[in-house]
């Protein structure tokens, strides 16, 4: 092609037609323009498309982090649910009429809905720190999705684990430790309650009131942990909702 316009352009020069073959010249470097625009819109489009593709991927690993984290805070909301119910029951008891003297109070049920104070949500952040190390939520091209994800994983979870820190800290050397110690109460969660020793009553009535003040000291703070969890499933699922929106448009 290329010796072919070369012999074009020495036929027009050797002929003397000076004024064709400018236009010529003109013309051939229009073309040329043209084919540079062609080519450079051809690699555009390429790069769109592996962007788009990337920013699919990223979409996809991240909505299978959230969906892994909706699964396990909706079931630590619920065990938290019922032991925090069972705690404000023993809380509100008066010292008179103490829990345990119900008709059919079941003491190793009971029990075990108060260490169920223990558990706590582990967020899956690995995803979300390896895109913010490699500026990879620069593929994120939605501000709202952006935007909740920055409060969920650098603000909501980062609050929820610094109380969760205080709850752990208060089950492990207060009420699970009178539990496990002084009660003799033992329980295993893998993932369903395993009671490993079932309780004596005559110890669960001996440490009553100690149990009874060391749930008044975890009311407070379990309460709003789960609150914070209830906050954070809210924006999981927003989350989640938002982006297979953006995964089908």
């Amino acid at each position: 092609m290329i010796k072919l316009f070369n012999k074009i352009r020495q036929n027009l020069l050797a002929s003397g037609q000076t004024s064709r073959y400018l236009k010529y010249a003109v013309g051939e470097i229009v073309l040329v323009v043209i084919g540079i625009l062609i080519a450079l819109s051809i690699n555009n489009w390429n790069e769109n498309r592996k962007s788009n593709q990337t920013a699919r991927e990223v979409y996809q690993n991240l909505l299978t982090s959230l969906k892994q984290d909706s699964i396990e805070v909706r079931d630590i909301i619920e065990l938290q649910n019922r032991s925090i119910e069972t705690i404000r029951k023993i809380v509100l008891a008066p010292p008179s009429q103490p829990l345990y003297e119900l008709e059919g109070f079941d003491f190793n049920g009971v029990s075990a809905d108060i260490c169920l104070s223990g558990m706590s949500f582990f967020p899956k952040t690995g995803i979300y720190n390896l895109l913010v190390s490699s500026n990879g939520l620069e593929l994120i091209s939605s501000p709202e999705i952006k935007a909740l994800l920055i409060n969920l994983y650098d603000f909501q979870y980062k609050k929820y684990e610094n109380l969760d820190a205080i709850i752990d800290q208060r089950y492990q050397f207060q009420l699970g430790s009178l539990m496990r110690k002084k009660i003799d109460f033992i329980i295993e969660y893998n993932p369903d309650i395993v009671i490993v020793k079932e309780v004596d009553p005559a110890l669960f009535i001996e440490h009553y009131a100690e149990l009874t003040s060391e749930c008044k000291d975890m009311y407070g703070v379990l309460t709003t942990g789960r609150n914070y969890l209830v906050q954070i499933q809210d924006s999981i699922n927003e989350l989640l909702a938002l982006m297979n929106k953006e995964l089908k448009s």
